[in-house]
């Protein structure tokens, strides 16, 4: 729509004089769907109602009412609907999520859809789905999802109109103050693209012409039924980040696609509230592996002073860190060193980031050449290496976007140092580790090889979250007052883990290869974190003494098995998932047989093979006849109707739509019974 901003406030109050004085919600919806085909230059749009008392989703057609029920939801409007969360689909057909009769109901040959949440009071009262066919010009941008944000005052009110009675309609007027600032302000930030932006294109896509969408959907899909297999929780962690790879794919060809429509880049970017240790390690997890195959020591050190959740241009920064972690095991021999460090400024709430090497380095002559695009430090390099050389100059481009400068040190055969420093916006300023109250807790570091480089890296998250360094010994000798032992895999003997057992240490084993423990019985059933890896958190939750929770979540639509582990990714808690209540059972008891109860379960009703409420009472039964401590249940079925028998069997309801603070909430309670 290519109105100046006084017209469409003009736009928006005739229709909004329309609507008062419309004969039915049918009328209604039409004026409304019909404006939001033109404010947003779409083929389609639905304006649907949320019917709390029924769960279900409804629009006012001409044709008929469209109802769509969220009990279960599905599709890519399940997604928003359960996570509350607008999104943009550039190709809706291709996601894994989409569900044609949910996401398709007229059959259109949909290009990309756009889907808004109507909050009031963060209490889900209506969606806005837009959908632009194939054949137009261009998908959606993020501008354009702004826009349509700026309507969701407009949106509240029509709601308003829409639930009361014909006579008191013309009451309700536009209050078109808020409408025009928002639109002001969109409509000064749109600007034609300058010769510099149609370079930045060129060189966007040069470096990501490579990546395909096709094959990153395939590789993500595999990975999910792989990690359906696997119960290893270690290795389910690795084929998490793998997945996140995959995403992180599709990410770059979405961008690369609004590319090719003369979107500016810029457009899918933008600040993210991210919670700050999940996503870094997440990146720096995702080099483990190859690290481990190539034999690098690959160091991860993420402060513990970072906060919780930062907002971040999270796809630049993303970018960023994995070219910089990428070339530093690019250009690093066998059996050198990575260090990927993170550290946080409080006072002017600024990041630095380095990336430092023991590679190839680069000569003192060339530094000054090699954040251009197409050079890289020596001739033959790409050559010898591969790659075309764009990746720093992308990396410096994006650094100083978000506030920095990317520099450089490096001498030839010692290795080089990436570092960089950016303003965050913090949104949780909690330190994202709480530091050390009892003191007087003994640390040994059991291992043969006392300068190494896990070794003086557990020592030092140890001193950060508060210990003394006297009271941290790295030693190859296990003294009896150790309190909390890390032991490394080759130190670990049956001597030792009778000591362990007898002093009732707290034990954390450190794996020196990759699931080198799997086979080994001595190792069952043991705290165990790999070399290669980010194992920050495990320290802190070792050294706090605090029993993590143990989740299980029940339900066999993925989409709430996901968000409820989004929402709960900060707390200190052990997460498992089933999608069926086949072998639920037979879990829950052989987890009290090996002394390992789960204390919390979110359990739907509604299983596929059976009646979750039935299992639940069978349990129940077995609590009572083993006298096992009762597990802590949360129900989560979107059914609005629950008999009083039903009821008693829960310690608590979460209804459907989740409320992100309703979820949290539950299991804060859980956690303190």
């Amino acid at each position: 729509m290519k109105s100046k901003a006084t017209d469409l406030i003009n736009i928006l109050t005739e229709c909004m004089d329309k609507v008062s004085r419309a004969n039915n919600n049918k009328e209604i919806s039409l004026i409304i769907e019909n404006l939001l085909m033109d404010f947003t230059d779409s083929q389609s749009a639905t304006f649907l109602l949320f019917d709390h008392e029924h769960q279900v989703l409804y629009a006012e057609k001409q044709e008929q009412r469209l109802q769509i029920p969220m009990i279960k939801p599905r599709g890519l409007l399940g997604n928003s609907f359960l996570g509350k969360n607008a999104a943009i689909y550039q190709h809706a057909l291709s996601e894994k999520d989409y569900v044609c009769e949910i996401d398709n109901p007229l059959k259109m040959h949909i290009g990309s859809q756009m889907i808004l949440p109507i909050l009031k009071d963060d209490e889900l009262v209506a969606i806005a789905r837009m959908a632009r066919t194939l054949d137009h010009p261009k998908g959606y941008s993020v501008n354009d999802l702004e826009l349509l944000r700026s309507l969701t005052p407009y949106l509240l009110r029509v709601v308003d109109v829409m639930f009361r009675d014909s006579a008191s309609r013309h009451e309700i007027l536009p209050d078109d103050s808020y409408i025009s600032e928002e639109i002001k302000k969109l409509e000064e930030n749109k600007q034609e693209e300058s010769e510099e932006d149609c370079r930045d294109l060129m060189l966007f896509f040069s470096n990501t012409v490579h990546d395909i969408r096709t094959p990153a959907n395939s590789l993500y899909g595999f990975l999910e039924l792989i990690g359906q297999k696997i119960t290893d929780e270690r290795i389910r962690s690795f084929i998490e980040n793998a997945k996140e790879s995959a995403k992180f794919i599709n990410e770059m060809t979405t961008s690369l696609l609004e590319k090719a429509k003369i979107e500016h880049e810029s457009q899918d970017t933008g600040l993210k509230s991210v919670t700050t240790i999940k996503f870094l390690s997440g990146i720096a997890d995702g080099f483990s592996a190859n690290m481990a195959n190539k034999n690098i020591e690959y160091l991860i050190y993420l402060s513990p002073s970072l906060p919780k959740k930062i907002a971040v241009d999270a796809i630049k920064l993303k970018r960023v860190l994995m070219n910089l972690i990428g070339n530093a095991y690019k250009f690093t021999p066998r059996e050198k060193q990575i260090l990927f460090y993170v550290d946080y400024s409080p006072k002017d709430t600024r990041m630095r980031v380095s990336i430092i090497d023991s590679g190839i380095g680069i000569e003192k002559k060339r530094q000054k050449d090699i954040f251009e695009a197409f050079r890289q430090a020596e001739e033959d390099t790409s050559e010898k290496f591969g790659g075309t050389g764009l990746g720093l100059a992308i990396c410096a481009k994006y650094v100083k976007d978000m506030g920095g400068k990317l520099e450089l040190e490096s001498e030839i055969d010692v290795g080089s140092e990436f570092s960089f420093e950016i303003p965050v916006e913090v949104v949780d300023d909690a330190p994202s580790q709480s530091g050390v109250v009892n003191k007087r807790k003994r640390v040994t570091i059991l291992t043969d090889d006392i300068d190494g480089g896990d070794s003086n890296m557990i020592a030092r998250y140890l001193n950060d979250l508060g210990f003394d360094m006297e009271n941290i010994k790295i030693t190859s000798k296990l003294s009896l007052d150790t309190t909390h032992l890390f032991c490394f895999q080759s130190n670990y003997t049956p001597e030792i883990a009778s000591i362990v057992y007898n002093r009732k240490m707290e034990l954390v084993i450190i794996e020196e290869s990759l699931f080198s423990t799997s086979e080994d019985p001595l190792f069952n059933d043991l705290k165990i974190i790999s070399a290669n890896t980010y194992y920050g958190d495990v320290i802190h939750g070792t050294i706090l003494s605090k029993k993590a929770s143990r989740v299980l979540i029940v339900d066999d639509n993925k989409i709430n098995i996901h968000l409820i582990e989004a929402i709960l990714e900060d707390e200190y808690c052990e997460i498992m998932a089933l999608e069926s209540g086949k072998h639920l059972l037979e879990k829950l008891t052989r987890a009290h047989r090996d002394n390992h109860p789960y204390d919390i379960i979110f359990l739907d009703k509604h299983l596929p093979d059976q009646n979750g409420n039935a299992l639940l009472r069978q349990f129940r039964d077995i609590e009572r006849k083993y006298g096992y401590d009762p597990i802590y249940a949360i129900s989560i079925t979107g059914d609005p109707y629950l008999e009083e028998s039903e009821k008693a069997l829960y310690d608590l309801h979460v209804h459907k739509p989740f409320n992100n603070a309703d979820v949290k909430e539950a299991f804060h309670k859980a956690a303190k019974k």
